[in-house]
C-alpha cells in the first residue's frame, strides 16, 4: 500500500502551511491514520509506504513514533522543500516504487488527503479476479449546466470495464467519477515509466489513469461508503463540523484529482 502525501496544501491556506494535509486531525485524529486503518483492514495488506516531503518531514517522522502497532511502515522522504519544487503525485510513485515494499508488488495506491469512510472489498475481489488496474468510483455532484465538470468522468461497460475516463469533461455523459484510490497490478511501474517518459503530467494521477484506459483494459467499481476530499479552508471546516469536529464524512465539493 502506497500513500502519497507529499503535496503542500497551497489552497489550504494557513493550515496547509502548518500542517502536511495528511496529518491534518479530524476530531482528534490525523487523516493519515484513518487511511492506514482503511489499508490495514484488507487483507493481503502487509507493508504500507508513506511517502511525504521534506518541509513537513519531522512531522511525519514524529507521527510514525507515535502509531500504534499494526504492519510494517515505512516513511520515504521525496526530498522536495516547497509547492515549486515538488515531484508531483506521479512523480512520488514513481519514486516509490523503486524501493522496497512497493517494487515488485500489487499495490492500493492512495492521496493522502482524502476521508474515507468506505468499504474497499468489492473493488479488491475485483482487482484480484482479473489482476487489472481498478478504480474506486462515486456518483459526480451535480453541477451548473453550461459550465466544464470541475470532476473527470468514467464510464463503464456492463462488465466493469472503464470505457472512458476524461478530466474535466464539457459535457459529461456519465453520472461516474473516480476518486484517487486504485489497486495496481505489479506491471504498473513499467507503464507509468512509459508515460513519464513521454512527457506525461507527473502530477495529476487522472492524466496517468485516462493515459492507462488507452493502453490496457481498466476496471472500476463503486464504492460503498462515503468519502470528503480536504482541499480548501471550507471543506476542512466541513469535515470538522461546527464545534470542530463530529467526524462525519460527507459528499466531498472538490474535485477528486
Amino acid at each position: 500500500m502506497i500513500v502519497l502525501a507529499a503535496g503542500y496544501g497551497t489552497r489550504l491556506g494557513q493550515a496547509g502551511r502548518d500542517s502536511a494535509k495528511a496529518l491534518l486531525e479530524i476530531d482528534g485524529e490525523p487523516i493519515l491514520s484513518r487511511l492506514v486503518a482503511l489499508g490495514e483492514a484488507l487483507s493481503g495488506i502487509d507493508e504500507i509506504l508513506v511517502v511525504h516531503n521534506e518541509h513537513f518531514a519531522a512531522d511525519f517522522e514524529d507521527w510514525h513514533r507515535k502509531r500504534p502497532p499494526g504492519p510494517a511502515l515505512t516513511l520515504l522522504n521525496d526530498g522536495s522543500t516547497a509547492s515549486d519544487n515538488k515531484l508531483g503525485a506521479l512523480g512520488d510513485l514513481a519514486l516509490a516504487l523503486e524501493r522496497p515494499p512497493a517494487r515488485g508488488h500489487d499495490l492500493l495506491v492512495m492521496a493522502g488527503d482524502h476521508l474515507l469512510d468506505v468499504d474497499l472489498v468489492p473493488a479488491l475481489e475485483v482487482f484480484l479476479r482479473y489482476r487489472d488496474p481498478t478504480l474506486i468510483l462515486r456518483e459526480r455532484d451535480p453541477e451548473p449546466a453550461g459550465k466544464p465538470s470541475r470532476y473527470n468522468e468514467v464510464k463503464v461497460d456492463p462488465e466493469g470495464r472503464v470505457t472512458r475516463f476524461i478530466e474535466k469533461p464539457e459535457e459529461p455523459e456519465s453520472p461516474f467519477a473516480a476518486i484517487a484510490l486504485y489497486f495496481f497490478p505489479e506491471s504498473v511501474g513499467d507503464r507509468l515509466g512509459v508515460y513519464l517518459a513521454s512527457g506525461g503530467n507527473p502530477d495529476a494521477p487522472g492524466h496517468f489513469v485516462a493515459w492507462l484506459v488507452s493502453e490496457t483494459t481498466v476496471r472500476a467499481v463503486p464504492i460503498q461508503g462515503t468519502w470528503r476530499d480536504i482541499g480548501d479552508p471550507e471543506s476542512l471546516a466541513a469535515a470538522r463540523g461546527p464545534s470542530s469536529g463530529s467526524g462525519r464524512l460527507e459528499r466531498a465539493e472538490d474535485a477528486t484529482e
